[in-house]
């Protein structure tokens, strides 16, 4: 039984390894030496030694997908493959191929030419015939590529397109094109093949990587594993990224003999066969002087790019101009940074255009300069040119962006054999910073002249061997002594400071003499000649030490606080007072930034009392108040507070908050306390027993306005109904009774007519000031039949729901909400122009909500509640506020209206209510 555990468990190791293994497929092309397919049909390469050694390490499973170089970027695009090698001439290709930060190889393009050519820049290509690839980054790139690059050096030269590089190299091999244009890759390891020549003209650098599939889930987890192992590949020289490095790119290629050994091989031949080839040692001789001359050809080639390169990197501005004639010169030679700043901000200029301009159309079409800066300039080239010396000079300067600053400048005459001069060498310095350093040295010389003398210190110096001190007359002044009557030791002046202050004024000393601290700083009290105490401030620092290290000589000074400490006390002692006012004061007074949430910077300790939170839960971010307030009230109170600020009022605000369950109503006051209208400082109190008055006044208010109303509907029904009812009823009779002429029967049927509708409108009359279906059969029913009468008479279509499902709520809430939906229905048929109303009445846990929307012409809300102008919507917020609710009216010009009602409810209380009633 054990055994048959133990081959089960070697079972789920075995699975979990076997089906928890990652699989990387990887796309294959011929891509020597990155990546490439052997003889063998097997993947080998840079790139794919090092996917394998990541492989192995994060046991991943490789699968590789041989095929061309469109293939595997195709299989990329559709998701067959997840990685693949990049490749120089197919970099860019689609925006869904992302490639990995870190870069393996890095390439360029590289010119070759037929031997003996002397190509130093693409310039020399001009009218040339040149070979390249067709579809090849470098050739087609749009930043960097050799078309790119040729249209904007404005170069005309013959294209001569092949299929590979292979093919490039035949070509000139042959002599059939002058140049070809070839990856750096490929020629540093095939170049040896043909009769060619590498040149110094290179470019299109970049990195070569990993590429994959932008939107595959790759990207977010095995490509940035394979980044950190390249990262780390690359620190570890012993890796295999540097062994796979030197194995392709540092293959044997076959032995050259050098030009040197040519001409050994020549002279040995020249010594065995010098009788009978004498000719031909000749022409060997004259072969060696050719390979001399070529090969310091090339000594002074490499000398002048190392030239141009120090000429480029030189701290100083070195240019060169050619003297046509006196007064007239032209740019001969500026750095290439130089060109290309101007180039940047002037494109019509680009370096070819600029070298042989004229200097004053230098001057004037790109540097801008004035007359008077260019005839300056002139007259000290003049100067050079006549002396045939070094004119030295200072100068203001402009540069092409037009930056200004100061230079010294050094014009030196070049002249020929017939001490002609020819071109005029200009070296200039950038002096800008030196002079500002020059300048606020100067300034800050002054400065401290002037401090010393109106800072009103006293300056002591302490030979700390002999414990002499020295004194300025200030310092004596602010003891109360005169200079030669009082010189004391150091221990007279410690004698001399107040007993309190002394243990740590000789702790720090004696640190700061230690060579523990960089500088002595301290404040005691010290008795002057009056016998007063009076605060010093002291600093100073040892300016002397012996070989020993041990501290011979202090400087400082003294500086009088003695009024600031005083008011400091002053000020802390005053503190301690309000603090002690504000944490008996009945409420919150707090300080804070005016931001996005109101961050508090000071909270007094009444907040405990107000909302059972202590300060430091504010101030430290854990509780904002605006949390406790709902949002509605929220956005109304940060218009109300910007409102105020804007015209540098003070604020005042109401609103309520929810603590622990609680509602609480709060009102809060509060002004900008500085300039700049950031920072405010408030007080925060409970008026909920105020507010609970308020509303309880307003109930009643309501309540004595329903009753009278409910008295005046009766009276209207019950009396003055019955009694035109009676009179209805006699004139009737009596119409039968008395016969009248025609003219007198139209008389009493006209007045019956009006009695009847004086009785109509009586009835109405009562039923609006208190209909008796809110008494009998509750707000749903009423509204409903309030609705089936408007159906009939009016074009407005109403909809109604609820889910009381026959329940009834409180009297008193019913009748208000019938109030509240009555003055909303006849707004909208005066006013709103609607087709439709939505009538919603929705009772929760907790509360009651009744929404009423339309779709009519809208109105401004807030200007209306702001203006009092509506008498309908203050008596619906007085009837929500006498419930303890919340009215909300979102309503705009031309977007219809909401209006929302929320009331508290509870059923077992109201239960419990209906109960013992």
């Amino acid at each position: 039984m054990r055994n048959l555990f133990l081959v089960v468990f070697l079972l789920f190791l075995f699975c979990s390894t076997v089906y928890g293994q990652r699989v990387i497929r990887v796309g294959v092309y011929d891509n020597y030496p990155l990546a490439f397919s052997d003889s063998r049909g097997e993947p080998k390469g840079i790139f794919i030694d090092i996917l394998k050694d990541i492989a192995e390490k994060e046991g991943w499973k490789l699968v590789y997908k041989t095929g061309k170089a469109d293939e595997c970027f195709q299989w990329l695009e559709a998701g067959e493959i997840d990685v693949t090698t990049e490749s120089g001439d197919y970099k860019g290709r689609s925006a869904d191929i992302g490639i990995a930060g870190s870069g393996l190889v890095s390439t360029w393009a590289r010119v070759y030419a037929k031997r003996e050519s002397d190509y130093t820049s693409l310039l020399d290509l001009g009218g040339k015939r040149v070979a390249v690839l067709e579809n090849s980054y470098f050739i087609n790139g749009p930043y960097k590529g050799f078309y790119a690059s040729i249209k904007e050096l404005d170069l005309r030269c013959t294209i001569v397109k092949a299929k590979s590089y292979k093919e490039i190299f035949e070509l000139i091999d042959k002599k059939k094109v002058d140049a070809g244009i070839v990856s750096r890759i490929y020629g540093d390891i095939n170049d040896y093949k043909y009769d060619v020549m590498q040149t110094p003209v290179v470019f299109s650098p970049f990195r070569l990587s990993f590429i994959f599939r932008d939107a595959a889930p790759l990207e977010a987890k095995v490509i940035p594993i394979i980044e950190n192992h390249i990262v780390s590949l690359k620190r570890d020289k012993s890796s295999v990224y540097y062994s796979s490095m030197n194995n392709y790119f540092k293959e044997h290629k076959p032995f050259e003999v050098p030009i040197w050994g040519y001409v050994v091989l020549g002279v040995v031949i020249f010594i065995v066969g010098q009788l009978l080839l004498y000719v031909n040692i000749l022409r060997r001789m004259v072969a060696a002087r050719t390979a001399d001359l070529k090969r310091a050809y090339a000594n002074i080639k490499s000398r002048q790019q190392t030239l141009s390169l120090i000429y480029n990197n030189a701290s100083e501005f070195i240019a060169l101009f050619q003297v046509r004639k006196l007064g007239s010169y032209a740019v001969a030679k500026l750095p290439d940074w130089y060109l290309k700043e101007l180039y940047l901000l002037n494109k019509d200029y680009p370096s070819y255009k600029v070298i042989g301009m004229g200097l004053k159309d230098l001057y004037r079409k790109l540097l801008k300069l004035d007359d008077n800066e260019i005839n300056y300039r002139y007259q000290k080239m003049a100067e050079a040119i006549r002396s045939q010396q070094q004119v030295k000079y200072e100068e203001g300067f402009k540069m092409p962006d037009g930056s200004r600053g100061v230079a010294e400048s050094s014009l030196i005459p070049i002249l020929d054999r017939s001490k002609r001069c020819t071109h005029i060498l200009y070296v200039s310095r950038n002096v800008t910073e030196e002079r500002k350093m020059v300048e606020a040295l100067s300034e800050s010389e002054k400065r401290l002249q002037m401090a010393i003398e109106g800072a009103r210190e006293g300056m002591w110096d302490w030979d700390i061997r002999t414990g002499a001190l020295h004194f300025n007359d200030y310092q004596f002044k602010m003891l109360g002594y005169e200079a030669d009557k009082f010189q004391p030791k150091a221990r007279e002046f410690y004698e001399m400071l107040h007993p309190d202050d002394r243990k740590r004024t000789r702790e720090r000393l004696a640190s700061h003499l230690k060579g523990e601290t960089d500088y002595y700083e301290n404040e005691y009290r010290i008795k002057t000649r009056s016998g007063e105490w009076k605060w010093l401030l002291v600093h100073g620092r040892v300016v002397d030490r012996d070989f020993n290290g041990k501290a011979i000589r202090a400087i400082g000074t003294h500086v009088d606080i003695h009024e600031s400490k005083v008011t400091e006390q002053a000020l802390v002692e005053s503190q301690q007072t309000l603090a002690n006012l504000m944490a008996n004061i009945p409420g919150m007074v707090y300080r804070s930034k005016v931001d996005e949430g109101f961050t508090p910077l000071f909270v007094s300790e009444g907040s405990k009392a107000l909302f059972g939170i202590p300060p430091e839960q504010f101030l430290n971010g854990s509780i904002r108040l605006s949390d406790m307030i709902p949002d509605e009230y929220n956005a109304e109170n940060v218009k109300a507070v910007e409102q105020a600020l804007a015209e540098n009022k003070q604020f005042q605000i109401v609103y309520p908050v929810i603590i622990k369950g609680e509602k609480k109503w709060m009102w809060e006051q509060g002004r900008a306390i500085s300039p700049a209208k950031d920072i405010i400082e408030g007080f925060v109190m409970d008026i909920t027993d105020r507010r609970l008055a308020q509303e309880k006044i307003i109930s009643t208010i309501i309540e004595t306005e329903d009753n009278e109303r409910a008295r005046i509907a009766k009276e209207l029904h019950d009396t003055l109904g019955q009694k035109l009812t009676t009179v209805s009823l006699n004139f009737n009779s009596l119409k039968k009774d008395i016969s009248f002429n025609n003219g007198g029967l139209k008389k009493l049927n006209t007045g019956l007519n009006y009695l009847k509708e004086a009785i109509r409108d009586s009835r109405e009359i009562a039923h609006n000031l208190m209909p008796q279906s809110i008494e009998d059969f509750g707000y749903v029913l009423s509204v409903q039949s309030l609705l089936a009468d408007l159906d009939a008479v009016s074009d407005t279509k109403f909809d109604f729901y609820d889910n009381l499902k026959g329940d009834r709520l409180p009297r008193n809430t019913e009748l208000h909400l019938y109030r509240i939906t009555q003055e909303a229905v006849n707004n909208i048929l005066k006013y709103a122009k609607a087709t439709t109303v939505s009538i919603q009445l929705m009772k929760y846990d907790g509360e009651v909500i009744l929404t009423i929307e339309d779709d009519g012409v809208g109105f401004d809300a807030n200007e209306k509640i702001e203006t009092g102008n509506s008498f309908g919507l203050k008596s619906m917020q007085n009837r929500v506020n006498s419930l303890s609710g919340s009215l909300q009216i979102e309503s705009g010009r031309g977007n219809g209206t909401v209006i929302i009602v929320e009331v508290p409810y509870r059923k077992e209380l109201y239960e419990s209510k209906n109960i013992n009633s």
